[in-house]
């Protein structure tokens, strides 16, 4: 591994919405599987940064969030989707309405297969927001992406991996597109050694690049069914 990415003293400004949202029994196994959603606003140079948007009606805390960096949806520049599931866009459209300055940004595989009320930018492997660089983290979905932001350390995973009870853990196999690539992203990203991670599934882990490293070290957790 890699050592891990340092930011010093420096820490992103960032908001978080957390809602929870419940699959139904008979999709990701046996049991009902709880799970909290976690979208992001980040202060950034021209502008602020929307990472995800939710399921749906998550756009009043994405607006507190957002006024809790001091600003408006007149401010927000930028709105990057890590990928196509519902529960990462369901509230997209009713967050571009707002932020009508925003461009909208989403991995290219997937781009075209999320509905959008204008034109979404296909990013890929080194495009760069503002001060973010996009990392292609395919597996989850064809079109995955993770955003990292390299002054502080900072690694926004979407769902290339998730935290439970102080692990990071695998996603639900059965929403994971291609295990195999899913896997290499994980390494991938173990071996950039980001200093802190924010994950759309989990809170965030004191020491995530140990946690990571324990993960790819074995066959690891998966979340107990019911729970993520």
């Amino acid at each position: 591994m890699s050592e891990p990415a340092n930011g010093g003293n420096a820490r992103l400004d960032v908001e978080e919405t957390v809602r929870e949202t419940v699959v139904p029994a008979g999709i990701a196994g046996p049991e009902p599987l709880a799970m909290n959603v976690r979208c992001y606003a980040v202060a950034q140079p021209a502008g602020i940064v929307i990472i995800d948007t939710g399921i749906a009606d998550t756009e009043a805390g994405i607006a507190a969030a957002v006024r809790a960096l001091g600003g408006t949806f007149d401010d927000v520049r930028d709105i990057v989707l890590t990928h196509l599931h519902p529960d990462h866009i369901g509230s997209l459209s009713a967050v571009a309405a707002r932020a009508p300055l925003a461009a909208i940004y989403a991995g290219g595989a997937d781009a075209p297969d999320i509905r959008a009320p204008h034109a979404i930018t296909p990013i890929s492997e080194g495009t760069a927001i503002q001060d973010f660089n996009v990392l292609a983290t395919p597996g989850h979905t064809e079109g995955h992406v993770s955003l990292f932001h390299e002054p502080t350390g900072t690694l926004f995973i979407g769902d290339a991996a998730a935290s439970d009870q102080g692990d990071v853990v695998r996603g639900p196999e059965v929403f994971t597109a291609d295990a195999g690539r899913a896997e290499e992203s994980l390494e991938r990203i173990a071996d950039l050694g980001p200093a802190r991670i924010l994950f759309a599934h989990g809170a965030e882990l004191e020491d995530p690049a140990d946690a990571l490293a324990r993960l790819i070290g074995g066959p690891g957790p998966h979340p107990p069914a019911g729970r993520l």
